[in-house]
């Protein structure tokens, strides 16, 4: 039985479940459930901190940097001048 983490409020085997909490569920339950996006795996969400930043984050960053950020750069050429910048 795959431990699964809901993603949005639910009930599921006569318990109410909400988003962020932990279940197990039969291997068929789990796969319908992850694919109707109402659950995810427990263990793809190891470490939610550990996620690469978004570009907004990126774009935030580089300005408190100095870095005259272009609109049209995207996440690559926004870490590059970021390490450019932090390498001088």
């Amino acid at each position: 039985m795959p431990d699964l983490i809901a993603t949005r409020d639910m009930r599921y085997a006569t318990r109410a479940l909400q988003a962020g909490d932990p279940f197990q569920a039969s291997n068929q339950d789990a796969r319908i459930l992850i694919a109707i996006k109402k659950a995810r795996a427990a263990d793809a969400s190891a470490d939610p901190s550990a996620a690469a930043p978004t570009l907004d984050e990126l774009r935030d960053k580089a300005a408190k940097l100095g870095i005259t950020v272009s609109t049209r750069w995207g996440d690559k050429r926004l870490l590059e001048e970021i390490a450019k910048v932090a390498s001088a």
